[in-house]
Order: C-alpha cells, then structure tokens, then sequence
C-alpha cells in the first residue's frame, strides 16, 4: 500500500471511528435514560453494534485481495444469506424458473420452426425461389423453368429442385407409410449434405436411370437395425424396387420443417417425361445457392430477366408469371413476426416473474435494513454492498436458469402430444442447442437485472444511525418500500391483463371460426377414407371402377347411411392445390394468358347432399355422368360470377386440357385448404370424367362414425388387401387439424396468461400477507376498539384490491395500444373488441379478490390481547 492510500486510509478510519464513538456515546445514554446502569448501556450499545470489528476486518480484507477472492466471498456469503431463508429462495427460484423456462421453451419452437437457417454448408448462401402468378399468388415451377433459370442465370452455383410426397415402405412383409421427398440429382450436392453410409446421388449422364433412394438415419435406424449392409441392397417402396445408395447424416431431415424426410428418390424415376418436360406441370420448390462472387441484387435482377423472357416465349404457361428470390436475410426477416409474437408473449410472462421476485426482494431487504447499516458505518461502500445484492440475485437467476431448462426440456419432450394425428411422423426438430442454451442466458442476465437491480439500490438508499437505532430496521424507510412494492405489483396486474386481453382475442376469434359458414357441414356424422389404388397397379380409370365397385359394399354395412367418394375430402391434406389449365370461349385473362389454372375437385354423385355444399343453380352430378357420356362440370359462385357477371353460367362451355366441358350447376364457395382463405374460382368434375389414381371414401352414418370405422375397414380389406388404406379419420377430428393452428394459437395465449395471472396473484397475495403481518398491532387495536371482523376484511382486502384496479386500468390502456398487432392473426374480431378487454379485466380483479382474501381471512382470526402485544 503507497504511502498516500496509507494516510488516505488513517484518515477515513479515523472520521469513521469518531462517528461510531458518537453513535455508541448517544447510544449508551439513551439507555441510561431508560433506567440502565452505565455499565449495562454500554454493554447494550456495543452488543447492537454486533460484530463490528469482524465485519471490518472483513471490508479491509475486501479491499486488499483480487477480484476473484472477492467474487468467491460474495458467493459464499450469498449462498448463506439464502440458506438462512429457504422459503424466500425456493418461491424465488421457482418464479424465475417458470418465466425463464417459459421463454427457453417458445425460443425453442421459434428456433425449429422460423429461425433456423436451411440445413446445409455454408447457409448464408442459400436462397429459395419462389413463382408469382398473374393473380400475385405463390406458386412452384416446372422443371423446364428449373433449366432454363440454370442455364440463363450466372449468379448461381447450383439450384435443385424437391417435391414433397408420401410412399408406402416395405420391410419384412409389413408396408408402413413414410415421407418421401422426390428431387433433384445434385440436391445434395447443392446442399453441401454428404452421406454417413454410402453416397448422394449420381449426376454423371451414366447414372440418370438409376432406380436409387436414400434412407434417413432414423429409417435407417427403426426399420433396418442401422445394418451397414444394406448399401447396394434393393428395397421396395410404393411397390418399385430401389437400390440404396446411401443413409442421410442424423441431423439432416430434409427442407421441410415440420415434416421430417425418411427417404429421398431422384425426380427422374418418380416422374414419367410428359411430367418433366411439362411447363404446367407445377410440382416443384426450387433452392439454390448463390456463386462466390455474386449477391441476392444481383440473381434477383437475373431471374426478372428470365421471367419476363420467359413469358413472351411460352405465353399460354408463363404469360404474366414472375420469379423472385428470398435470401436468408429476408426469410428471417418474415419470421420476425411469428416469432416476434411468441417471444412478446412469453417476454411478459418474463416481466410479470421478474417484478414478483423483486418484491420478494423488497420485502426481504426490509430485515437487512440494520445489517446494510452496520456495514455502511463500519466502513463498506454502497457499490461494494451493491456488487453483493446483486452477486445473491445472479445466485438466484442461474439457480432458475437450470431448474428452467430442465423444465423447458421436459416440455419438448410432449411435442408430440400437441401435434395434430397424421399417417406419418410430424413436428419440428426441438432440441436445447447452442443457439437456445445462449438465449437462455441472456435471459437469465436480464431477469436477474430486471428483478435484482431496483430492489438492491432500494436496500442501499438507508440513513445509518436512524436504521442503528430502530429495532430490527423495520420501521425506517417502510413507507418507501411499500410503495415500491405496490408498483411491481400494479405491473404484475396490468402485463397479466395484457395476456388475458390477448387470450380472449384468439379465443373469441377461434368461437367464430367454429361457428362460420365454411361451404360444407363440419357437424356431419362422416368417416373419411383415403384410399391409394394406384400402389396396387391401378390406373386413374381402373380407380374409379374400384371406387364404384367398393362403394355399395360399403354402403350396405350396418351404421352406413350413405357413401359417396372424391379425389379429396374438404379440408383434405393432399390435393388441394391441383389446377388445370382452363380456357372460356369469350373471355379474355389478366394479361392475355391463354389459359388460367384453376383448382378442381373430382367428385362422384351424391357428394355435394353427403358432405352439406349447398347447391344453388342447376343439377348436380348423376350415375348416368359416366366417362362416355358428355363431359360436364359444376363451379363454385365465385367462378360463375367472375367469368359469366352478366349472364348464367349454366349452359356455358370451358376447355379444360383441349376437351370441351358444359357447365351445369353452382354450387356455394367451399374452404379448400384452410378455413380462413378467401374464395375463389373452384370447379368440380365428374370422377368418372377425371378420374385418378387415389380418392377419398366419403361415409356417412346414423351412429358415431368411429364406431363403423373397424368394420369399413375390414370390408375394404377383404375386397381388395392389396389396395392401402393412407388415413382414416372422422369429419370432427379433420375439423381439429383444420383449426389445429387456431387452437394452438389460444391455447399457447391462454396457457401463458394462466401462467403470468398466477405469477400476479401469488405476488399480491405475498404483499397482502406480509402488510398483514406488518399491520398485527393496529389490527389489535382496532379490534379492541370496536371494528368488527367484516371491517377489517374489506380494510385488507380493499388495500389489495386498489392496487388490483390501478393495475387492471393501467393493463387496459397498455392493451388498447398492443393488441391492434394481433390483428392479422384475428378472424372476425376487432383488435379491440370491449368484451374481450372487459372479461380480461373483471377476470384479473376476480383472481386479485382471491389472493387477496385469504390473508384478510387470516387478519379477522387476530387475537387483540395477542396482537396489543405484537411489535
């Protein structure tokens, strides 16, 4: 120590030690005063002093060793002081638990499902691709645009292209149903993906015909015992034979996020040539990567090119078509919103954790008021007593942050269990990665700053001698305090409000869409059957004889009301996007396409009275509309007013693939893929007139449908084993997946409103209590003064309660002001719409009466004589 540090310091310990001589000289008389011996006072002065000369010993320590000897001296005083109050560290530990593991947990799906980069080297690089039609809708690409955009375009070092399907996979006898994604040769070239067993595909000329597939690993895993043999062995899918090259890294699930990939298969064996050298033939999503030395500018401006070449050449398929671009930083920017959403929501969960703890916090720093005292006079600097408040709330946050991962690694474990049910394995690839475990870091800091750094400047901001001289140091500085407390708790109150608005939003926007009118009846005692005639052999035209063979078989079991059948169910899973290229006499497209593609549905008689689609002019479908007999067709109302505005359309002409077909009814728009779509043109053809090779068995019957399913079932199997039933499900539980989105949405909200209503109220509930406990005395004296127990119920409860109310205003006002950026994910409701933020409201005040009666319950039991008594 220099000579100057040594005589700054003498001089301090001497102006600290005159004032502690003060101290104990003022202190020692007032207990003379108080009938004590002087022995006896100064005895009584130096004992309240407490350990004095250790503590300061204990400072001049701190100021003479490094900083890691300090740091683990804080560390074990905390641990200490946190020991010595198990009850405050527990409820603290677990509060920040939840609301950290909260947000580790929605981090976790926002990573899986919007944030994490396409699988793959180097992603920065990849781009996708995406086809705009005339009408601005997203569209895929031919495989003759895929060359013509490789060959045209500098900016790209490669471009695949992947599709996505389904195959039924045959191993020892038994077929299992797994997802195929049909691509490219160079897809994983493009990918920079190599294989852990065997080899990628081959693009050499030489191997353009060979019948290849590539396994995942967990395929590879489940169904093969990982048996390193199998490479060069032949398996059979779909009822083709395939050699396997190769078993994809664990890691790799494919491009698609919520649909893991069991095997890939080149496009050049899935296809046949009219489907690859088709440009109406729309099947394909394209990735490419960007060159060394190019940018997204720069293939962006190349693609324009392409496009507009593109459209002047080939004007009956690319006439009004565009090509864009999204890089990664503009994918990211997209998910900026769905996961912007998320993470609001839990955020709140957050603040709502944090200001609970800080109240903890308050309230214990109130029994620490004397022991900040006695190290303030002895000589401890407020940032050093600073630094070991905090150190204690760092203790408590990384206690959470553990507990909060194992907690938010428990619930990735029911992923599962929220998914909708599908024929094959579906969900995002959850797991704790870097990515999260820094996330979750970040966010313990921020708690711990959050809850810890207002309640420890609170603890330092305290008068020395007035704190030495209370008893215990609960009376100085409790107005102060209080106040604080309330304020966190006004905050609890009004983020809660905040959740519960939005909950109610989603909620009341889900009870519209259950009740809307959806173009067909949801309520319908129906079974769905998706039937796939074409794995046994079948053609599209020996489908439909199947179809017309299976169905009054059906028909005639007991619980079958009636049948009928059609390429897809509403609200199907597959099929909803097919189009065919139409033509009207008379009408002229945007931009002078020649043809427009339009969806379709292929349907048999009887499917628009089975399935509730209202007919509105014409006839419907017959048995007489056979394949030989002239070609009909029905559209939905948004067609006929958009071709025929002035005229019926009944009786009018389209073309559809050259073949002339007659208009002869309308029927009622329908949702097609989603329930909350806009309308559009939609036509409807005879399945004997365009059949294909997979349908779906529409039944309908007088009892629960689940309850005929094992008997169609077994009638379906022993007319035909070899023809796979894909998926069987009930019209409700199709509804649930259709709503799947919806329901995940409110429940999400609700679940984490649940959450921050609870975090408030057992928050209000602590500072009621403890006011309670604070207030004993003059309880007592009320009650022995007269004030019935009814009193004191609505004095306590009407303190929580104000509180509650101020927090419900100040919650209504910030929700008016937030909830307008749910609007695009609302139907039917307004952003602010009054019975979801007055229920919010009288939800919160009613939770808030709760907490708050149960410790003014308890202050009606005080016994007077006991509490007159109470200091």
């Amino acid at each position: 120590m220099g000579w100057r540090r040594f005589f700054r310091r003498r001089k301090w310990d001497e102006e600290r030690a005159r004032e502690l001589a003060s101290y104990l000289e003022t202190e020692t008389e007032e207990n003379i005063a108080r009938g004590m011996t002087r022995e006896e006072a100064s005895r009584a002065a130096h004992i309240k002093l407490g350990n004095a000369a250790r503590i300061r010993e204990e400072i001049y320590e701190m100021n003479s060793i490094g900083f890691l000897e300090t740091l683990w001296q804080d560390l074990r005083y905390g641990a200490r002081v946190l020991r010595k109050s198990p009850g405050f560290t527990i409820v603290a530990i677990l509060t920040l638990a939840l609301g950290i593991g909260a947000n580790t947990t929605i981090f976790t799906v926002a990573e899986a499902y919007f944030l994490r980069p396409l699988p793959g080297s180097d992603p920065a690089q990849l781009v996708t691709f995406t086809s705009k039609t005339p009408e601005g809708q997203d569209d895929d690409f031919s495989l003759p645009e895929l060359r013509d955009i490789a060959e045209e375009s500098s900016a790209f070092s490669g471009i695949l292209a992947h599709s996505g399907h389904a195959g039924f996979l045959e191993v020892h006898g038994n077929s299992r149903l797994i997802a195929v994604d049909v691509v490219s040769r160079n897809y994983f070239d493009v990918l920079g993906v190599h294989a852990i067993r065997g080899r990628t595909f081959a693009v050499s000329p030489g191997h353009l015909s060979e019948r290849s597939i590539i396994l995942s690993y967990a395929v590879w895993q489940d169904e093969f015992g990982r048996d390193s043999d199998l490479i060069g062995k032949n398996i059979v899918l779909t009822g083709k034979s395939y050699a396997v090259v190769g078993v994809a890294p664990r890691s790799f699930r494919g491009l698609r996020r919520f649909v893991p990939t069991d095997a890939w298969l080149p496009l050049d064996v899935w296809y046949g040539a009219s489907e690859t050298n088709s440009r109406s033939f729309r099947d394909f999503q394209l990735v490419g990567r960007l060159g060394t030395d190019a940018d997204a500018a720069q293939a962006q401006a190349q693609l324009t090119a392409i496009s507009s070449r593109l459209a002047t050449a080939y004007p009956a398929t690319n006439a009004g078509r565009t090509f864009r671009l999204i890089s990664e930083r503009e994918r990211l920017r997209k998910a900026f919103v769905p996961s912007g959403f998320l993470l609001t929501v839990t955020g709140l969960v957050l603040l709502i954790a944090c200001a609970n703890v800080a109240g903890l916090l308050v309230a214990k720093s109130e029994s620490r008021r004397r022991e900040m005292a006695i190290r303030l006079a002895i000589g401890a600097g407020r940032w050093r007593l600073l630094r070991q408040l905090l150190t204690e709330s760092v203790m408590l946050g990384g206690a959470g942050a553990a507990l909060a991962v194992l907690f938010s690694a428990w619930l990735i474990r029911l992923q599962p269990a929220f998914l909708p049910p599908a024929p094959f394995q579906v969900g995002a690839d959850l797991r704790i990665d870097a990515p999260v475990a820094v996330f979750t870091v970040v966010v313990a800091l921020l708690a711990v700053l959050i809850s810890g750094l207002t309640p420890a400047m609170a603890a330092l901001k305290v008068n020395v001698v007035p704190a030495l001289k209370s008893d215990g140091g609960r009376t100085a500085g409790r107005s102060g305090r209080h106040n604080l407390r309330s304020v966190f708790i006004i905050g609890e109150v009004a983020l809660a409000v905040v959740l519960l608005s939005g909950a109610g939003l989603l909620l009341r926007s889900l009870l519209l869409t259950l009740h809307k009118n959806l173009g067909f009846n949801s309520r319908e005692k129906l079974l769905l059957v998706d039937l796939a005639p074409g794995v046994a052999g079948l053609n599209p035209q020996q489908s439909s004889k199947y179809f017309e063979h299976i169905s009054p078989e059906v028909a005639a079991l007991p619980g079958v009301k009636d049948i009928t059948f059609a390429l897809r169910a509403p609200l199907g899973e597959s099929g909803g996007g097919r189009t065919a290229p139409v033509s009207i006499p008379g009408v002229v497209f945007p931009q002078a396409q020649p043809t427009i593609d339009i969806k379709f549905n292929s349907v048999a008689s009887g499917y628009f009275r089975i399935v509730g689609t209202t007919r509105l002019k014409g006839r419907s479908f017959s048995p007489s509309d056979t394949a030989d007999a002239p070609k009909v067709v029905i559209v939905d109302e948004t067609m006929a007013r958009r071709f025929w505005p002035n005229g019926n359309a009944i009786g009018r002409t389209i073309e559809v693939h050259g073949t002339q077909f007659q208009v002869i009814g309308i029927v009622e728009n329908a949702k097609i893929n989603d329930v909350h779509e806009l309308a559009e043109p939609y036509m409807y053809f005879p399945f004997s007139q365009m059949p294909d090779s997979e349908a779906t068995l529409i039944v309908e019957t007088t009892q629960a449908p689940s309850a005929v399913a094992p008997a169609v079932r077994s009638k379906l199997r022993s007319l035909n084993s070899g023809v796979p039933i894909v998926d069987m499900m009930t019209m409700s539980q199709l509804m649930q997946d259709a709503l799947w989105n919806d329901r995940m949405a409110a429940d999400l909200v609700a679940g984490l409103s649940a959450l921050g209503m609870f975090l408030a109220a057992v928050g209000l509930y602590g500072m009621i209590a403890y006011l309670v406990t604070g207030r004993t005395h003059e309880i007592g004296i009320r009650m022995a003064l007269g004030a019935q127990r009814g009193q004191i119920l609505r004095l306590v409860v009407g303190q929580g309660l104000k509180l509650a109310a101020f927090g419900a205003g100040a919650g209504l006002l910030l929700a008016l002001a937030t909830t307008r950026l749910m609007a695009s994910l609302l139907y039917g409701v307004s952003p602010r719409d009054p019975a979801a933020l007055a229920v919010a409201c009288l939800l919160a005040l009613a939770v808030a009466l709760a907490a708050c009666y149960i410790p003014a319950r308890r202050a009606t039991g005080v016994d007077p004589v006991i509490a007159l008594r109470h200091e």
